[in-house]
């Protein structure tokens, strides 16, 4: 048993028990002959002392037809702290019941058949979700939007790997085709759609790790406050002095549902010493791996050299006009410019993140093992004899039976439960 909704307080609390005798501590609280799948009203008592410990909202979901495809039982408590520690605490002086693993729902719902492993993965991500774009998908993948793809290449190959049964037990008879090529062509096709799929994920990490920005510019060139204006917040420090900014300062954002680190740097200039040096080769280095460079100048400072598919801001456009349209002028007195400027990135952002949004293959065991299926549809393509192809496609179907979970489950299982928690 465990605590299945958000830690108190809170208007409710719903405590979970999954097991054979879930229904047994429904009835040590008082909660007797609950009807299934029917929330009831029910005063909840003590199974220690007696005492009346809450009125709740019970529910009972005969196994097989519940979350986990055991026994469950939800007791819907007010979400005080006290009386959350009181269900639980006297819940568990029952016999043979404890509080539940970090995840053990779950798994309890994957070993059991009531959700594949990809949709675990996908409910571990919904959770883990910081973003709209994340959990946009994370619902599409956990209402099957890999596991519907998996299942099509899965038919495609068990039609693949029939014929080329058939034609090596039945090659006298006269009644298989024996269109070798036809059956090569069929194989080549679904090892390009399963690439595709693994191209479009190719970003699919970018998602969770967000898109990173990086400020560059002379120095005083207004970085730092731009940083500021953009964020909404004091998050690098503002002076007249230059070289104020000696390391990277980050400031993480929400750009059109996309999480969004903007970076402000060390200040670019030739003749820099010691810390001042230090900081400029960092700034090279955010530069060279961010996804999208912004170059900051402003009318008070010389332009630096910057790399050809940098968004260029005029920034302290107040004090004198941009040089020419290329530029996006920008000014703290006038919020509208720095508006204009958040959606101009807020479409970059949008263009960049769509292939990590339309991803289907999110984690490297996934990646891995369709790998391996494109490489063994690939050799029964090739010029192989019937056997040799046959093993070849018995392999592959090995291979999306590991990324959908249904052969060595048990090899990632603390991977996948591990790492995040349900009911506690």
């Amino acid at each position: 048993m465990a605590l299945s909704s958000g830690r108190p307080p809170s208007a409710i609390a719903v405590v979970r028990v999954s097991g054979p005798r879930a229904f047994a501590v429904a009835d040590a609280f008082g909660a007797h002959g609950l009807p299934p799948r029917r929330a009831v009203l029910r005063s909840l008592a003590s199974p220690v002392d007696g005492a009346a410990v809450d009125k709740a909202l019970c529910l009972a979901f005969p196994a097989p037809a519940s979350a986990t495809g055991e026994d469950v039982v939800e007791l819907h408590c007010h979400g005080g702290p006290a009386v959350v520690e009181r269900v639980l605490a006297d819940a568990v002086s029952l016999p043979g019941i404890r509080l539940a693993e970090p995840g053990e729902f779950t798994l309890r719902a994957v070993l059991s058949g009531r959700m594949g492993l990809v949709e675990a993965e996908a409910l571990a991500e919904l959770i883990a979700a910081r973003s709209e774009a994340e959990r946009r998908r994370a619902v599409r993948l956990a209402e099957g939007a890999l596991s519907q793809r998996a299942q099509a290449w899965r038919d495609t190959l068990v039609a693949l790997s029939a014929e080329a049964e058939a034609r090596i037990d039945f090659a006298d008879e006269g009644d298989v085709p024996q269109d070798a090529c036809g059956l090569s062509q069929r194989c080549t096709a679904l090892a390009d759609d399963v690439e595709a799929a693994l191209r479009q994920s190719r970003d699919a990490g970018k998602l969770t790790d967000g898109f990173r920005i990086v400020l560059v510019g002379p120095p005083n060139a207004g970085k730092s406050s731009l940083l500021n204006a953009l964020a909404g917040r004091d998050a690098a420090i503002v002076a007249d002095e230059a070289g104020t900014t000696r390391d990277v300062v980050t400031a993480e954002v929400e750009l059109g549902g996309y999480r969004v680190t903007l970076c402000d740097t060390a200040g670019l200039r030739t003749d820099a010493t010691g810390v001042e040096a230090i900081g400029i080769g960092r700034t090279r280095r955010e530069a060279a791996t961010a996804d999208l460079v912004v170059a900051v100048r402003s009318p008070d400072t010389n332009p630096v050299a910057v790399d050809p598919g940098a968004v260029l801001v005029w920034h302290k456009a107040d004090l004198a006009p941009p040089p020419d349209a290329a530029h996006c002028a920008t000014s703290l007195a006038e919020p509208l410019s720095i508006a204009r400027l958040s959606q101009r990135l807020t479409a970059l952002v949008r263009e960049g993140m769509q292939g990590s949004e339309a991803a289907i293959v999110t984690r490297s065991r996934q990646r891995s093992a369709l790998v391996g299926m494109v490489d063994n549809l690939r050799a029964a393509a090739g010029e192989l004899p019937l056997e040799l192809v046959a093993e070849a496609l018995r392999l592959a179907r090995h291979d999306l039976s590991r990324m959908t979970g249904e052969i060595g489950i048990e090899d990632v299982l603390d991977d996948v439960f591990g790492r995040f928690c349900i009911g506690k």
